[in-house]
Order: C-alpha cells, then structure tokens, then sequence
C-alpha cells in the first residue's frame, strides 16, 4: 500500500493529537473542580472510551493519506466497434431523417441491448477513417460521440474496417505472444459505397484473418436515390452486395433490426486483473459508521449520547 499525500497523514497526526491533548486537558481541569466539589468516594470513576471511538480516528487518519493498493477484479475482455459511415452518401434522406442519423439510432440501439461490461470503440470514415472514440465502457461519452457525427467527404470504407482491426488486434512485439485471442467482433453501418482508399474486400480479408467477424446494417435504398443534399439534387448510390461480400468473407452476417447474432459473438471472457484503487473514500465511511456504532453502544448502555 502506498500514500498518495504522506503530507496530509502528517497534518492528520498533528490536528489528532492537538485535539487529544486539548481534550485531556480539559477532562483532567474538569475532573479537579469536581472533585474540589464532591467527596472523592462519591466522584465518578473515568470510563474507557468503546472500542469503535479508539479506531475510527486512525481510519480517518489513514484515510488523510489518500492510500492507495492494488485491488484484484474480474475484467470482461470481449470488445466491439462501431465502424460509421459518415460520407457525403449518408445525407441522402431516403432512410428518414437521413442515412446518418438512421446509422445513430440503430446504433444507440445496439447499446441497450449489449452487456455493459463490453468495451465498445467507434470509427468513422469520411472524408477519411478516424477513430473517435478509443474502446471503452463509458456509454454516455459514446453516444455523445456518436451525436457528434457530421456527413460530408468521401467513402474510405477499407481504412475504417483497417482501423477497427488496429483497434482490436493491435500489432506489435508485444502483441506477438502466442495466445487466445479474446471475443471481438466489428459492427458497420454504411450504404456500402466506397470511393477512395483500400478496396474494401481486401480489407475484409485482413479482418477475417485476424479473426474478427463483420457484421453489417446496410442503409439506403439499395436500387440508389434521389436525394436533396444542401441546395441541390443528387443522386446517391447505395451498394448493399458489397457490404454482404464483406461480411462473408470476415465470418460475419447481415443485421436488420435484430442484433442477436452480433451479442451471440460478443461472448463474455473474463481474466483477473490488477489495479491501484484510492481507498481513502472507504475509510472515511468506515470511520464514520464506528463513530456512529459507538454511539450506539454508549446509548444502549448508558442512556445517553457521548
């Protein structure tokens, strides 16, 4: 166990005991003027403070230090992304409001379903891929970040799927070890047109050895639209034959409205973990509930408050 502020321990003893000291003394000045008062055959014996009133003081003194130990918990490996299309294509209005903002709601979706101790990361690609938001388990700061998500640019379908692999496989020398790989699988939303970057499929390939299934929600009209972008009309094409090659070739599936194929591969798989936890705020409440069963115990016994 270490000591986040030695410092305010130092202060705690101190305070501690100045106000034992302050506290004897006037017990003892109180006891000489009562004593000068009553024959000191009828004089009340001093009675030993209960035993929680001895301890609380040293947790709330403990607790001054801000402690701090390595705790063991069980950690939930299995991660998922959200990989989101937020090219020009995905203003076209022919899934109402917007592509966009369909992708959003069937996204929020998914995470009410999902089990919270599953990490989730998100991805979007247009004009280019960009991991926004690191896999995490903080659900209020993903859906901020899926809020935030504004269509324009092009379609770099394969740098998203490549980002989500980074995300979830990362590579490196540490990384080589030999050993299982936990659950983890990529959730796309898109329309399934891609103009720049890597070919899509080829991307999926690496996904598929890396072991990490796609699982996608085509959005759009697949026959194409018409559709008011800003001040003009555009056709907007959609390609949902491409986004089922890719979850093909990746082992994965096509989604609608039901995600329990996606939960189905997001298997918990828990491993033991370590980590530093301040203990401070347990041992100020410690402190407090001996203080108050001591009190407890002086009434029960004595009919009064200490």
């Amino acid at each position: 166990m270490a000591l986040q502020s030695p410092e305010g321990l130092l202060l705690g003893l101190f305070l501690l005991g100045l106000g034992g000291a302050l506290v004897w003394l006037a017990e003892r000045a109180g006891r000489r003027r009562l004593l000068r008062a009553l024959d000191p055959a009828f004089a009340p014996r001093p009675r030993p403070l209960p035993l929680p009133y001895l301890l609380a003081p040293l947790l709330l003194l403990l607790a001054a230090g801000r402690p701090e130990a390595p705790l063991p918990w069980r950690e939930n490996l299995t991660q998922v992304v959200l990989v989101v299309d937020t090219s020009h294509s995905m203003a076209a209005d022919d899934e109402a409001p917007s592509r966009l903002e369909r992708a959003k709601a069937l996204a929020k979706g998914f995470l009410r379903g999902l089990d919270p101790s599953v990490r989730v990361g998100l991805v979007s690609f247009g004009p280019q891929a960009v991991l926004v938001l690191s896999p995490t388990r903080d659900r209020h700061a993903l859906l901020e970040a899926l809020q935030g998500l504004k269509p324009g640019g092009t379609s770099p379908l394969g740098p998203g799927l490549l980002q989500a692999k980074r995300l979830l496989r990362p590579e490196g020398p540490e990384w080589d070890l030999p050993q299982e790989k936990p659950p983890a699988a990529v959730l796309l939303l898109s329309d399934g047109a891609a103009n720049a970057g890597q070919d899509p499929l080829e991307a999926a390939a690496e996904l598929g050895r890396a072991g990490l299934p796609v699982f996608v929600r085509p959005l759009g009209d697949p026959r194409g639209a018409v559709s008011r972008i800003g001040e003009g009309l555009y056709f907007v094409p959609a390609d949902p034959s491409r986004l089922l090659r890719l979850a093909q070739v990746t082992g994965g599936a096509v989604l609608q409205e039901d995600f329990r194929p996606l939960y189905q591969a997001l298997k918990p798989r828990y491993a033991w973990r370590q980590s530093p936890k301040d203990l401070s705020q347990s041992l100020v409440v410690g402190g407090f509930l001996l203080l108050a069963f001591g009190a407890y115990l002086t009434l029960a016994r004595e009919g009064r408050w200490p």
